[in-house]
């Protein structure tokens, strides 16, 4: 009776907004009681502040010496300049993470059967990822909430055509490389899959539409190259290391933080194992996804072969995220730390989740018998994790005032 009525909930209108309202209200519960004594900020905070005072006082963006701001993407910094500085940053940041969530739990419910749609709504809503960076005066909150509206905008697209969408997901990944550099890295998973063998006979729009969209969004990042290609070193863009087994600890990091994203992990596990270990769970993590049939419910107006094309752009750009973010961090232009794995891993927790939603054994009754208490115990355990963390962050101090000349 209990099932019954939960796939009578899971597959209703009315359900199904309720469920979303529910979500977005505890998204939205936790993000106030976690930013309830401000914003915290980083030295990256200062930064993206500071270029956003200069643009606003003299039209460019420069970091606190002087220099252009060249070494990451503008469009924060402008956004910030366009908010009049940090103190809109709370309502930016509380509104991306409502949008996020409503967005993934939108393509959710074109892609997967209801109750898996349903806990895709609830481990959105408790994700402890999106809750972390959105604390921070930091570029993820709106970088995710623009990596979730163009997957939406592209999976629509492919459903109904159309120039308006084609547009529409265009100029959103467009504007993902322009957020974080990241961005390169998802849409070169979109790329892929959209490529694949095969790929052109799913979805409305034709080979050219499609070749014509990845040129628009790859050229977002194009342009702030060729703009920044003057002030910048090639030498010291493209440099290696000192030390090659560094890429070891940062992949054990990766590991780590993807696996407690699906059971629960103590932080003193990471020092306990040997970093080969979590390098092999890295890898299996990907083993775990393979790109066979995916079971649909017969109510669902998805074309045949689009979820197992969202499934092979999915898992492409957490791939290639994966490996160019470890290439990154052993390059030193980014953090490496199992912190600053957390918060550069933040946009892939929809991607995992949706990828784990969308390959759960259909076939094998016992897996189908267990899969509903797994999936709560999995939701119960993102819950507890984001009160936890929610409470951590909410002693956080805030960002101190700054004094920009």
């Amino acid at each position: 009776m209990q099932v019954a009525s939960l796939k009578h909930v899971a597959n209703s209108q009315t359900g199904r907004i309720g469920l979303l309202v529910l979500a977005a209200a505890l998204a939205l519960g936790s993000y106030l009681y976690t930013t309830s004594m401000g914003l915290a900020g980083t030295s990256d905070s200062y930064h993206y502040l500071y270029a956003a005072h200069t643009l606003r006082q003299t039209g460019h963006l420069l970091m606190p010496d002087g220099s252009p701001y060249q070494a990451w993407p503008p469009l924060f910094p402008v956004v910030l300049a366009l908010l009049g500085g940090a103190g809109l940053v709370h309502w930016l940041n509380g509104l991306a993470l409502l949008g996020a969530v409503a967005a993934w739990s939108a393509v959710g419910y074109q892609l997967l059967p209801g109750r898996r749609a349903l806990a895709l709504s609830l481990l959105l809503a408790l994700g402890s990822p999106a809750l972390v960076v959105s604390k921070f005066i930091w570029s993820e909150p709106l970088f995710n909430l623009l990596w979730a509206c163009y997957f939406l905008a592209l999976l629509s697209w492919m459903r109904r055509g159309g120039r308006v969408l084609g547009l529409l997901a265009t100029g959103l990944g467009f504007l993902l490389p322009l957020q974080r550099i990241a961005g390169v890295f998802l849409l070169a998973g979109i790329g892929v899959g959209l490529a694949w063998p095969g790929a052109a006979k799913v979805g409305r729009p034709g080979g050219w539409a499609r070749l014509g969209h990845l040129v628009g969004t790859g050229s977002g990042l194009l342009l702030w190259q060729v703009s920044s290609w003057p002030k910048l070193s090639l030498s010291n863009s493209i440099q290696l290391g000192d030390d090659p087994h560094a890429i070891l600890p940062i992949l054990a990091d990766y590991g780590f933080v993807l696996w407690r994203w699906l059971v629960p992990l103590p932080a003193a596990s990471l020092l306990a194992l040997p970093a080969a270990v979590w390098v092999c769970l890295l890898v299996g993590v990907a083993a775990l996804w393979p790109w066979a049939a995916i079971v649909r419910t017969p109510t669902r107006t998805v074309p045949a072969g689009l979820p197992l094309l969202c499934q092979r752009m999915l898992f492409m750009g957490l791939v290639l995220s994966l490996v160019l973010l470890t290439g990154s961090a052993a390059r030193g232009r980014i953090g490496a730390d199992v912190h600053e794995a957390e918060r550069y891993l933040t946009p892939l927790y929809p991607t995992v989740l949706l990828l784990v939603l969308l390959n759960w054994p259909a076939t094998k009754s016992k897996l189908i018998r267990l899969g509903p208490v797994l999936v709560v115990a999995w939701v119960l355990y993102q819950g507890v994790r984001a009160g936890h963390n929610a409470y951590r962050l909410h002693r956080l101090p805030p960002m101190g005032l700054l004094h920009l000349p």
